[in-house]
């Protein structure tokens, strides 16, 4: 079916574009917007885009047809009314549309005023203020939930008596959200604090959560740790093994191996099998570490992919987060069947 630009009307307007915009997608029939953002990415893998950055978010596709915007992305209005069914021509149309409104919105220019011959006016000095950084109102409550959460890990494991730690996601949502110093200061005070929980042994394990957030903030980010659910896996087997060599040294050190934390069970196993006492304590580290820390680095994902949902944090260094917010991408986008699309 071929998708046509309704006739401009004046004056024209954004508000217009998207609401002719509704009006073509509610002709095609229930197409809801997952459905145009899985359509739209597969447009673009068919270009040639990777398919890691090739599927818009549910949510950025719906803001095209939103009312009350002072810009659009031109491309992705093309890609829509690609994926609705019209030729190059036509979405070619709405893109000029687009930008015939964007420069009949634009402030004019004003006129400079001419300055009578024998009068030397002096020149006029324009006050440039510096740019405000984009505020991110939502990230103190997030950093001061993610140390909230870390203290009621550690009250859980130490009312249970349980093998794991569980004191690290709100370091692992703070590192891989907004960044790996964000969860080292989540990880610092939550060590610091531990005796207001009634931890007063976490202390000295501060060092383990300062690795951990690096190695989770710093893979993400300068790595591409996060591109798929393939390495993020990889990237929490990684802190698992970090986490280890930072604190079974400590364990051993300041506690003889143990700390009175419920893997000294493991612990006290592994050495009635004939194990040394400094070799016991590195393998029950290292096998706790490996289901903590898979467990709490999948915490941090859903975390992650509620709060993009919720106050649309940005996840531009993190596509995996996006692949799984838009609920109807292809699962080859996130890398479980990397050779193949998936059926629809």
């Amino acid at each position: 079916m071929v998708v046509t630009a309704s006739p401009q009307e004046q004056p024209d307007s954004l508000d217009r574009i998207a609401c002719d915009l509704v009006a073509v997608k509610d002709a095609h029939g229930p197409v809801s917007y997952g459905e145009l953002a899985r359509r739209v990415g597969e447009l673009r893998i068919a270009r040639g885009v990777a398919a890691t950055a090739a599927y818009p978010a549910r949510t950025t596709v719906y803001d095209v047809f939103r009312p009350g915007r002072t810009r659009m992305d031109p491309a992705l209005v093309r890609d829509i009314v690609l994926a609705l069914g019209a030729d190059d021509a036509e979405a070619e149309k709405w893109v000029a549309r687009y930008h015939r409104v964007r420069v009949s919105t634009e402030p004019a220019a004003r006129p400079r005023p001419v300055a009578p011959v024998e009068i030397s006016a002096p020149p006029r000095t324009t006050l440039v203020r510096p740019s405000t950084p984009t505020r991110r109102p939502h990230a103190p409550l997030t950093i001061l939930g993610c140390l909230i959460l870390n203290l009621m890990g550690l009250v859980v494991v130490q009312q249970l008596h349980l093998p794991i730690y569980l004191d690290m996601a709100g370091t692992a949502i703070a590192a891989i959200v907004f960044g790996p110093w964000y969860g080292v200061a989540v990880g610092v005070m939550t060590n610091l604090l531990g005796f207001v929980v009634g931890v007063p042994g976490a202390a000295p394990f501060a060092l383990v959560n300062v690795v951990g957030a690096l190695v989770w903030g710093y893979g993400v980010r300068r790595f591409g740790m996060g591109n798929d659910i393939v390495r993020y896996f990889q990237l929490n087997l990684l802190v698992a093994v970090a986490c280890t060599m930072a604190g079974a040294p400590l364990n051993v050190l300041l506690f003889s191996g143990f700390s009175g934390h419920g893997s000294d069970t493991v612990t006290v196993s592994l050495e009635h099998l004939g194990l040394p006492l400094v070799a016991a304590a590195f393998s029950t580290n290292i096998l706790t570490s490996v289901i903590d820390k898979l467990l709490t680095g999948f915490i941090a994902l859903i975390v992650f992919v509620w709060l993009r949902r919720a106050f649309g944090v940005s996840a531009a260094h993190m596509p995996l987060v996006d692949h799984l917010h838009a609920p109807l991408a292809p699962r080859r986008a996130l890398g479980f069947f990397p050779g193949r699309l998936a059926p629809r």
